[in-house]
């Protein structure tokens, strides 16, 4: 059994002196246990964080990222559980392309988990995809991957089909604006037309990539009247504003985009006060040279897996968040709501863990980057606290600011 020792460590709400005892499950957490020691003095030791939402590409778009460069990146920010969404080339709508993904998944470093696309074409085999999928993913807005389903007689069939199943059902509802001003009038609209379309089913609903004040206000009256709804929102959209966006062009292109200075500051503020549930990335890698096509051309979407807790980590040092809801955020909530044994230091629970060093300093340099994309939005932005291992399932996956395990 190997020893996380002399550390403190995130337990029931608190970071606190134990010492972590695991193989591929949590099993015990004590002081002076005996086994395989791993020294994490001046260090704190997390569970691993669970993304809800990113793109690991991979089949005929593997030359933006596949599962191994995607879980490189993922492990080496301190993410060890990852749901990847189905718009692929081709896309992940069938039983034997989810097959093929989940062994693809299976052979890299994180654990991998999957969404199954839903659309006209597989709506009669909803039941047969559940026993592969982690859960299901509705596009109502043009996004990459053209799976958007407008038939409003077909949406609710889909809806009503998922609810029987039990899983999660994840929404991209708004619509494909281009300006931020447009993303902040209408996003209100797209997310209550997703809540009633879910809501009569008492569909398990999950909405993606939440962005602005009226979207969040929206889902928290929803909340309010009992509907079972959760959000995420992303880190762009904490860090980056529709100012960064005319500044930087593609860089900065996403679905839905940034939004405005006010909307911003909502967010962090929303986070404060514990009532967004959870953060993912989105994920969405594309090559320099697609995003070189210019704002017009190039396709939206940005990576960001492997930086979305050496960012939030910040923020703790800046007292902007507390560690509390950094762990509610990436790893609890997320784990409840998808129903998977992680996202706690506790005894039984999956060993997905990561050692932090709150005071390292360090500065994100493109050559860094881990993601076959090869860039990063967030390059040249120094930040204190930083992964510098991390377990998956009592594995060690990265360690030491070096090159992840089986790289």
């Amino acid at each position: 059994m190997k020893i996380l020792a002399n550390g403190r460590a995130f337990v029931d709400g608190h970071l606190q002196r134990f010492d972590i005892g695991f193989d591929d499950k949590i099993r015990a957490i004590a002081q002076n246990i005996s086994g395989e020691i791993i020294d994490c003095s001046d260090k704190i030791i997390l569970p691993g964080a669970i993304d809800v939402h990113v793109h690991f590409r991979d089949f005929n778009q593997s030359y933006k990222e596949d599962w191994q460069s995607g879980s490189r990146a993922a492990v080496s920010g301190g993410v060890a559980t990852v749901l990847d969404m189905p718009n692929n080339d081709p896309p992940a709508i069938t039983v034997d392309i989810l097959n093929e993904k989940r062994r693809r998944a299976d052979a890299s470093l994180v654990n991998g988990k999957l969404y199954g696309g839903l659309c006209a074409e597989n709506v009669s085999h909803i039941s047969k995809i559940a026993q592969v999928v982690d859960a299901f993913k509705l596009y109502l807005g043009e996004t990459t991957g053209h799976m958007i389903v407008s038939d409003r007689t077909l949406q609710k069939e889909i809806v009503h089909h998922v609810a029987e199943t039990g899983k999660v059902l994840t929404v991209h509802a708004q619509r494909g604006a281009i300006a931020p001003e447009e993303i902040t009038q209408h996003e209100a609209e797209d997310l209550q037309y997703a809540i009633e379309l879910a809501a009569p089913y008492k569909t398990k609903l999950h909405l993606a990539h939440v962005t602005t004040q009226l979207g969040i206000e929206t889902i928290l009256t929803a909340k309010r009247k009992g509907i079972d709804v959760s959000f995420e929102t992303c880190p762009q959209y904490l860090f980056f504003t529709a100012e960064d966006r005319a500044q930087r062009g593609a860089y900065l292109k996403v679905n839905p985009p940034v939004a405005t200075r006010a909307d911003r500051d909502f967010l962090w503020q929303a986070l404060r006060e514990n009532q967004i549930d959870m953060m993912a990335t989105d994920h969405a890698p594309h090559t320099i040279e697609e995003k070189n096509l210019g704002i017009e051309k190039a396709p939206s979407g940005l990576p960001g897996v492997e930086f979305v807790l050496p960012l939030l980590l910040d923020a703790v040092n800046a007292k902007k968040i507390s560690l509390a809801q950094l762990v509610d955020i990436c790893c609890k909530r997320p784990a409840q709501r998808f129903r998977l044994s992680k996202g706690e230091i506790k005894v039984g629970l999956d060993a997905d863990l990561v050692v932090i060093d709150m005071k390292l300093r360090k500065t994100i340099e493109q050559e860094d980057v881990a993601s076959k994309c090869g860039w990063s939005p967030y390059e040249g932005m120094r930040l204190q606290g930083w992964p510098v291992m991390t377990f998956v399932q009592g594995k060690i996956a990265f360690e030491n600011g070096g090159r992840p395990s089986g790289a």
